[in-house]
């Protein structure tokens, strides 16, 4: 490594051979365009105006200071920015305070980047982000946009996938526990517990990250895998239908995904969807 920049090492690693996706380039909606160009200069990729063409690219979301009107929620609302060619959605680290050296975050982003060139989508999300976004639907709009599902079958997936990620926010990321029965009091203790939970910048700061992998079928169909991954606590699954009236519903992410597993002491959960 002596004599070797991090700025080479961070293009070494965006070239690695073996990737499913390789970036032409980068959005960076709500940057201001000082830190944009040191992004691109530390990734060695060029920001695009806007997606066009077929070349993958990926959205480097705001945070912090710059997490406002034209921030992280704004950007992602934006219905394009789902859509092919984006293929990538990672809320780049916190940049150093002033007077600090300002490429400190840029190696971190590079890996995030180079992690999601082994995925055909990839997300990589704070969990104070990531919790207002409605998450499983916007996946299955860029799922969906690749190979197109219909009728039921597009809403037993959405659902899936909603219940699976908001059990890595809410229970992993957040450590807050379900609803054990039907009551007012039960529904005000969820909401208290959560709204405590997500004003810890701790919490807060943990990150979910999402993979998915489109690969043939045995059948001739595709199969896409989706790994969710949380920095929560972990759990061990128990019996079925043992999670009281709001648990973790991996009964029914069970019963409609066409395969799942639960990894790494309960902090990573695979699904497998045939398309």
């Amino acid at each position: 490594m002596t004599g070797r920049t991090p700025q080479k090492t961070a293009r070494e690693m965006l070239q690695a051979t073996g990737c499913r996706t390789r970036f032409a380039g980068f959005l960076a909606p709500g940057l201001p365009a000082d830190r944009r160009d040191r992004l691109a200069q530390a990734m060695w990729l060029p920001p695009a105006a806007e997606p066009a063409g077929t070349a993958p690219l990926a959205v480097l979301l705001a945070a912090g200071e710059f997490a406002g009107e034209l921030g992280v929620r704004a950007a992602m609302d934006t219905d394009a920015l789902w859509l092919p060619p984006v293929a990538a959605w990672i809320e780049p680290p916190v940049e150093p305070a002033a007077g600090t050296d300002a490429s400190g975050p840029a190696p971190d982003l590079a890996t995030l980047l180079a992690e999601a060139g082994g995925s055909d989508l990839y997300l990589n999300l704070t969990t104070a982000t990531a919790h207002d976004l409605q998450l499983g639907g916007r996946l299955l709009t860029a799922l969906s946009a690749r190979h197109p599902l219909e009728g039921e079958r597009r809403n037993d997936v959405e659902l899936a996938l909603h219940e699976a990620v908001s059990n890595a926010l809410v229970h992993g990321n957040l450590g807050v526990d379900g609803m054990k029965e039907l009551s007012v009091q039960e529904l005000e203790r969820f909401s208290r517990d959560l709204a405590d939970r997500l004003a810890d910048p701790l919490l807060a700061a943990r990150r979910i990250v999402i993979a998915v992998r489109i690969d043939p079928a045995e059948d001739g169909r595709r199969l896409a895998t989706v790994e969710i991954t949380d920095e929560g606590n972990g759990f061990t699954p128990g019996p079925r239908s043992s999670a009281g009236a709001s648990g973790r519903g991996l009964d029914l992410i069970g019963d409609i995904a066409d395969g799942l597993e639960i990894e790494n002491g309960g902090r990573r959960i695979r699904l497998r969807f045939l398309l």
